[in-house]
């Protein structure tokens, strides 16, 4: 057990040390983070066949590539109100409803996180208490940075539990 909570709660933020005898940024830690988060999700949509990513739980709820899709879109969203501008010609808004194409959803997905890690390290030390305001709130930059990775994890689980309920594992979790 002690060796499982190693690699849940403390592998991802090592993953991120270039030193050990130097300490890491905020910004190097949410990086570790989320490249955790993004490997577990990109091991879920490669296990995940095709024909299930129109599926939903529910009428009204949203679909495997909507989940994914949704994940790519905040993130991108989230991580623009640090500063840091969206690509040309992307749409996040739209993303969630865009495809349900496996490739184009590991891509998407990819991407966005890619470009979340890249505005966070634009963030300097000094500006992390500005604050920002988001339709839902206003916020440190700090603060901001915790909500991307926690909304990522949020609905990583709730893709996880899609998983299951169609008869997948998670690829990391074995056969339990």
């Amino acid at each position: 057990m002690k060796n499982l909570l190693y690699i849940l709660l403390i592998a991802p933020f090592l993953a991120t040390a270039q030193d050990a005898t130097q300490p890491t940024t905020y910004q190097q830690e949410f990086a570790g983070s989320m490249s955790y988060s993004q490997g577990q999700i990109v091991k879920l949509i490669e296990a995940i066949p095709q024909d299930k990513y129109a599926w939903r739980p529910a009428e009204g709820v949203r679909s495997v590539s909507e989940v994914i899709l949704h994940i790519a879109a905040s993130t991108y969203n989230l991580s623009s109100a640090l500063g840091t501008p969206l690509p040309e010609g992307l749409d996040a808004n739209g993303l969630e409803k865009s495809t349900t194409s496996k490739d184009e959803i590991l891509k998407a997905i990819n991407e966005a996180y890619a470009f979340s890690t890249a505005a966070v390290a634009n963030v300097k030390d000094d500006q992390m208490n500005e604050m920002v305001t988001l339709p839902f709130g206003t916020f440190t930059k700090r603060s901001l940075i915790m909500i991307i990775a926690t909304h990522s994890y949020e609905h990583k689980g709730q893709l996880i539990a899609y998983t299951r309920v169609n008869g997948i594992t998670p690829p990391w979790s074995g056969s339990n």
